[in-house]
């Protein structure tokens, strides 16, 4: 189809310079669009986890579990981020704060972070009937969201580190668990590309949470395989 520079050619270079400025303006709006979003979710989930977070042991709620989102483990044994996460738990576990400790992430040969964990833990006195593994918990939302509808969690401790606490309070909160955070220190909020990152997980949890359902809550207490 013959457009109108063609029966109008001295407007020709009039039209394209009009066809650019509505390009340029519609990448304009949709990068504000995504700023916006970004901005916004960020901003919403920091503000609906406020308050939820505690710095010390001593100082944190008592809850039933403590949920402890997986994390890299080389050569059979946990790195520093994950093992701050099982020490944490284990503190609390040892303070009475809580009876179980969910041990949640991949559970593969490349990637066997489960089984680590639940060594980890039974390694220093913690009995296999406290332990709960969830090899499914790919995600931190899928780890919430199976705490609370295949293990039946209502309330627990998430251990996990400061830039990474409130986008996991909140999707432990939107799966319906009653969730608090012990917030462990890290140098992680250094890197500009680790926030970036933070940040576009945060505005994913955002969305899922906002158009997928709440799973359905498990009926009696589990029964949980323990490795």
């Amino acid at each position: 189809m013959l457009g109108p520079a063609a029966f109008f050619p001295a407007c020709a270079p009039e039209l394209a310079d009009t066809g650019r400025r509505r390009a340029w303006w519609s990448v304009g709006v949709a990068t504000l669009l995504a700023a916006a979003s970004l901005v916004g979710s960020n901003a919403w989930v920091s503000w609906t986890s406020h308050g939820y977070a505690y710095d010390s042991a001593a100082t944190v709620p008592s809850r039933g579990v403590a949920i402890v989102p997986g994390s890299r483990v080389v050569d059979g044994k946990p790195l520093h981020i994950l093992r701050s996460r099982l020490e944490a738990a284990l503190a609390l576990y040892q303070a009475g704060r809580v009876k179980t400790i969910l041990v949640s992430g991949d559970d593969t040969a490349a990637a066997p972070e489960v089984t680590v964990m639940s060594a980890w833990l039974r390694a220093r006195g913690v009995p296999a009937d406290d332990i709960w593994s969830d090899g499914g918990g790919s995600r931190t939302r899928e780890t919430m969201n199976r705490a609370a509808a295949l293990y039946g969690v209502t309330a627990a401790v998430v251990c996990t580190q400061t830039v990474n606490m409130a986008r996991s309070l909140y999707l432990a909160r939107a799966a319906g668990i009653d969730a608090v955070g012990l917030a462990l220190p890290t140098d992680l909020g250094r890197s500009k590309r680790y926030l970036a990152t933070e940040s576009l997980k945060t505005t994913l949890a955002f969305a899922e949470s906002a158009l997928r359902a709440r799973p359905a809550a498990a009926a009696p207490a589990p029964i949980v395989a323990t490795r």
